[in-house]
């Protein structure tokens, strides 16, 4: 096959990954201090959820499961021992039965929290 066809079809499908990525969500690589008005939607079954916190929104996933995410009532954010602080690595989600350590952490907008939070209610 002709090299400058298989570096043409590499550089079409790195930029529709890139694409694919703008389009699901931004990789958090600060951390964010979050505030008290925040709404925590359950979404993704043991593997994520979803976070609105003011004007901004997240999609949190684990490393793994977090098994008592669907059920629990109480729900806490720390990393390295502050609380209500998200960061990219080093949080943990504190529920009434476990800490769940967070895997990534994507800011989406707010499009897209109501689409998953209205896919999620079904």
């Amino acid at each position: 096959m002709n090299k400058k066809l298989i570096l043409a079809a590499a550089a079409m499908l790195a930029g529709f990954a890139a694409n694919a990525s703008a389009a699901n969500g931004n990789a958090l690589t600060d951390c964010v201090d979050l505030g008290g008005n925040q709404e925590i939607v359950r979404s993704g079954g043991t593997q994520n959820f979803l976070l609105r916190d003011g004007a901004e929104h997240y999609l949190v996933g684990f490393r793994g499961d977090c098994a008592s995410l669907p059920t629990t009532s109480k729900l806490e954010i720390i990393t390295e021992g502050t609380a209500n602080r998200l960061c990219a690595t080093g949080t943990i989600v504190k529920t009434k039965r476990e800490n769940c350590q967070v895997g990534k952490v994507e800011s989406i907008d707010a499009e897209q929290f109501a689409a998953r939070k209205k896919r999620a209610a079904r």
